[in-house]
């Protein structure tokens, strides 16, 4: 059985090996699969990322939804040593500013973040997902940590936390830590699928 290392480095090398016509054609796809879902018509409030290393690029499903009316967030790294994230809204005539990791985001000092759970969705990077909802980032858990309250209250129904991949990051099983939040669905670029033993 491979180590959560080999599956990153396993994965993160097949999503790069992607020819452009591929992520573009997944990519298309995915935001296809999305708007068409029941979860797109309910929401107003949708988290996504920008793309980096080979993640899915959520750029076509960010214009649709636009397009839309739903309002879009972008993560924040939280300021200090929390290893967090924030959420702040995307106004595209913006300038972005570039986080510690060189991945542009929105200036919070000119648009307060909005709280986690204000969100509807939030559409996940990852490196690999199995059929249970479990998934793998690259090791910073700062998703897990930013949804953490998910385990610790179960009363809390927001948000519905969708990853976006290519189908070749999924494996057959990934091991689910203590602090692992698992996901709501999967988005690839063969369809949604949805885990509903995650679901509360």
């Amino acid at each position: 059985m491979q180590t959560p290392a080999e599956i990153r480095k396993q994965k993160r090398l097949l999503r790069r090996q992607l020819t452009d016509y591929e992520k573009k054609s997944h990519s298309e796809a995915v935001a296809k699969h999305f708007i068409c879902s029941s979860l797109f018509l309910r929401c107003k409030r949708i988290a996504l990322y920008l793309a980096t290393d080979g993640e899915l690029n959520p750029e076509p499903l960010l214009q649709r939804a636009r397009t839309n009316g739903k309002i879009i967030y972008l993560p924040v790294l939280r300021p200090g040593t929390s290893n967090s994230l924030l959420f702040s809204e995307f106004h595209p005539r913006e300038r972005l500013i570039k986080n510690r990791f060189g991945i542009p985001e929105p200036d919070i000092r000119k648009h307060k973040p909005t709280p986690v759970w204000g969100l509807d969705i939030v559409l996940l990077p990852l490196v690999a997902f199995d059929n249970s909802g479990s998934r793998q980032g690259m090791g910073g858990s700062y998703y897990d940590r930013t949804l953490s309250y998910l385990k610790q209250r179960n009363h809390w129904r927001k948000p519905t936390l969708i990853g976006l991949a290519h189908e070749c990051q999924r494996v057959s099983c990934l091991e689910r830590r203590q602090w692992d939040i698992p996901l709501h669905g999967i988005i690839t670029e063969d369809g949604l699928q949805r885990f509903s033993s995650n679901i509360t």
